[in-house]
This record gives structure tokens, C-alpha cells and sequence, in this order.
């Protein structure tokens, strides 16, 4: 909220410049790493595990509506008022999340009376998530998946240009059609019944690394809006499961510090894979690139469902 409003007030006075961003960004980073852990585990505290995978599938569906619907809103808004008054709009925006946040009653929960040290808490959950078997296998499989499929994301406005031959508008469309997927792919997850989700996992983890494959072998632009549409709904349907199956099995004392683990490698991994990938697309092609990473995470994902039954067998 802050950092919108420093926006529109930099942008309103003429006063921004390359380097306030470069701030507001690392500050913005810095922020998400602290928020984004305790919004996850935040959800649980909210439902209980019964509800768990709805909620998280809920939350991810609509994060993927604000990511079709805001730019377009976003577009509008600079047409009508400017960009300052877009991030104004934008930083007003977030009181009404405070209030939203303020009026939630959670269930009382165990407070401990002497919190423990820093470096002893992130030791002891280091420890607890790399000796708890299951959460260590599903912590691989979102390593995989971040590190070797996500990066087609950041490559997306390459296959757009020189593979597609289409402009922002059909980039739009492609970005529109995965979130779409993800959407779907959120809501299945958010039906389907407890003591199957183990083995939706082991095996839809192969779903989105298949389809991406393919589309990287495709020149047709509605084919390939079609391929990423499933793209899109695999990557949902397997982050929403391993997010819940997570916090149904990990315990209250440490989700927190799980979730902080879950966040930094799903979210690390795939800032080092799209650089990694991106060098290797520059080098090479994109197509070469993302089917290359997602080739390797087809075999790795076939080795993870058969190798590791632990995953297959949770609830």
C-alpha cells in the first residue's frame, strides 16, 4: 500500500526516476517474503484442515481472476486518470484488505510464552521439514516444477513474437488462456474427495511438463492458446495440492517456518531457472529451451511418482 502511494506521489510530481523503483521493488521483495508465508499459513489457521484444499484452491482462483481481470482494469484506469492516479487507486485499494483482515475472528491458539531465538527457530525448521520424509518429497516437486517449468512464463513474449508471430494483444490472449487453466485446475482441486489428492498429485504433476512439451513443437496460435490453457491447469492443479497436503500434515509449531521454506524455494527456483533458461534461450531458441526444461521435468516427474509412494499414499 505504502510503495502504491509513493508511486502515484513520485509520478504525480515528476519526480520518478529508474532508481526509486529499483527501492520500492527491493523493498516490495523484502515485504512479500515476510507476508506471503503467514498469508499461507493464515489460511489454515482460518479453515481448519478439513477445509484446507478448498480454501487454498479458492485462494488460488482468485489470484488467477486478478491476474486476467487487472490489467485490463489497470489499462482502463491509466486511459482515464494516469498512471499516478492508477497507483493511488491502487494503494486506497489495499483498505480495504486492512479492514477485510480486522474483521476475521480466529480460534485461539496456543501463544508461546518465550519466543525462541532466530537462528534456533530457522534451524529447528530446517530441521523438521528436511528429516519429515513426505513434506521433504513434496518440497521436490515443487523444486522441480519452479526451476524447470516456470520459466516458460518469462519466455512467454518471446514464443508470442518469433514463434507465434503475433503482437501484445496475442500475448494477452496467451497469458489470459493460462490463467484461465489455473483457474480450472484450482476448482478441480477444491472438489475432489480426501484420500485421493496423494495420488492426484504423483500423477497430475506429469500433466503440465506433457503439454508443454508440445507446445513448444506448435506454430499455430490457437493451438498453442489451447496447449497453454492445460499448461496452466496442471501447474494449478499441482501447486494447490502440494500447498495443502503440506499444511494438513505439518505441525502448528512449524507452519509457519514450513510455508517460509515452501515460499522461498518455490519462489527462488524460479527466478534461477528463468535466468538459467533465458541464457539458454538466448543461446539457443525458446522452444529449445522451455521443451527442454519441461522434458526433464516430465522424466523427473514419472520418477517422483513411481519412486516416491509416500506422496502417492497421502490423503
Amino acid at each position: 500500500m505504502i510503495q502504491a502511494l509513493i508511486l502515484a506521489l513520485l509520478t504525480w510530481l515528476n519526480l520518478i526516476q529508474t532508481w526509486h523503483i529499483m527501492v520500492l521493488s527491493f523493498v516490495l521483495g523484502a515485504a512479500t517474503a515476510m507476508e506471503q508465508p503467514a498469508r499461507l499459513a493464515f489460511v489454515m489457521d482460518t479453515v481448519g484442515k478439513e477445509d484446507i484444499t478448498g480454501a487454498v484452491a479458492l485462494n488460488s482462483s482468485t489470484y488467477n481472476v486478478g491476474r486476467i481481470v487487472g490489467p485490463a482494469i489497470a489499462g482502463i484506469l491509466v486511459a482515464w486518470t494516469g498512471e499516478a492516479g492508477c497507483f493511488l487507486i491502487n494503494g486506497i485499494s489495499y483498505f480495504a484488505v486492512i479492514l477485510a483482515l480486522l474483521a476475521i475472528r480466529l480460534p485461539p491458539h496456543v501463544r508461546l510464552e518465550k519466543l525462541p531465538q532466530v537462528r534456533r527457530s530457522l534451524a529447528s525448521g530446517f530441521r523438521y521439514t528436511w528429516n519429515f520424509k513426505v513434506i521433504r518429497s513434496l518440497l521436490v516437486i515443487v523444486v522441480i516444477s519452479s526451476f524447470f517449468i516456470l520459466p516458460y512464463l518469462a519466455l512467454m513474449p518471446v514464443f508470442a513474437r518469433d514463434v507465434l508471430k503475433t503482437g501484445p494483444e496475442g500475448l494477452g490472449f496467451l497469458m489470459t488462456a493460462v490463467g484461465i487453466g489455473a483457474i480450472g485446475g484450482a476448482l478441480v482441486v477444491a472438489s475432489l474427495r480426501s484420500g485421493s489428492r496423494g495420488k492426484w498429485l504423483a500423477w497430475g504433476n506429469i500433466f503440465g511438463p506433457v503439454f508443454l512439451v508440445l507446445f513448444c513443437f506448435s506454430h499455430s496460435f490457437w493451438i498453442s492458446l489451447a496447449l497453454v490453457f492445460l499448461v496452466g491447469f496442471g501447474n494449478a492443479l499441482r501447486q494447490t495440492l502440494a500447498n495443502s497436503l503440506i499444511q494438513v500434515i505439518t505441525e502448528e509449531e512449524y507452519r509457519g517456518r514450513v510455508m517460509s521454506i515452501f515460499y522461498l524455494l518455490y519462489n527462488g527456483t524460479s527466478q534461477v531457472g528463468a535466468l538459467g533458461f533465458g541464457a539458454l534461450a538466448d543461446w539457443t531458441s525458446a522452444p529449445i529451451a522451455v521443451g527442454l526444461g519441461s522434458g526433464i521435468s516430465v522424466i523427473l516427474g514419472l520418477l517422483v511418482a513411481i519412486g516416491m509412494p509416500e506422496v502417492r499414499r497421502l490423503p
